[in-house]
């Protein structure tokens, strides 16, 4: 069995990081697990963040019995709403309110771009944190693909953006376009896909490993599981 646990919101998510760490060759033993509403309440029928901080409470107890030795958290980081506080503010808020119950605390560092960490010195490692995209700016994976995508693919993802802002403007709610232009961009691809994971195949081949985003990423995954 697995001694890392990943807890994450959907299942486009949980897909998309089991092809990553085979697409990067990375050797982490890891569970990853979608963490969903209805686990919560079964009321409620779709993925919301909140099932992830509900879950926060049993998937610490599970570090505490010693099922699992690290513990990373993926969730996106969402738009602001009007009148709100900061995004981030609000995301680093609800974490330390579950976490510090079991007396976890954000450990201080120069900068969030590779990654947020709770950590309790009862506990050999500490709990890692990726607000998608960036751990910085609102958005989802979609977000963290558009920053990543590879300079031979600018005119298809152009061609798409062009197709997505030819609608009128009440067409997408504001927070939908990019999740619009990436899968369109997927879906006009040689081989069309509607996966995606599917950007981090070799079939596909779209992404650059070397743009910031996406090392930033690979690093986070190396400190919280290795």
């Amino acid at each position: 069995m697995a001694k890392n646990l990943l807890i994450v919101e959907g299942m486009a998510d949980r897909d998309f990081i089991q092809t990553f760490l085979d697409y990067e060759g990375l050797n982490i033993d890891l569970d990853v697990r979608v963490v969903t509403a209805p686990e919560v309440d079964n009321t409620i029928l779709h993925t919301t963040k909140q099932g992830v901080l509900n879950a926060l409470d049993a998937v610490v107890k599970q570090l505490n019995d010693g099922r699992y030795e690290r513990i990373g958290i993926l969730i996106d980081m969402d738009f602001r709403h009007s009148g709100a506080i900061p995004i981030k503010q609000l995301n680093l808020q609800q974490l330390a309110t579950k976490l510090s119950q079991h007396d976890f605390k954000q450990m201080i560092q120069p900068s969030d771009d590779k990654g947020i960490f709770f950590e309790n010195a009862d506990f050999n490692h500490p709990i890692g944190i990726w607000l998608m995209p960036d751990n910085e700016n609102e958005g989802y994976l979609e977000h963290w693909i558009e920053n990543s995508i590879k300079n031979k693919e600018e005119n298809h993802f152009n061609t798409a953006e062009h197709f997505i802002t030819s609608f009128s403007e009440t067409h997408f709610k504001p927070h939908t376009v990019t999740k619009a232009k990436i899968y369109t961009w997927l879906a006009i691809q040689p081989k069309p896909c509607l996966d995606l994971s599917g950007c981090l195949t070799a079939k596909y081949d779209l992404l650059d490993k070397n743009a910031t985003s996406y090392q930033n990423f690979r690093a986070w995954l190396v400190t919280t599981f290795s």
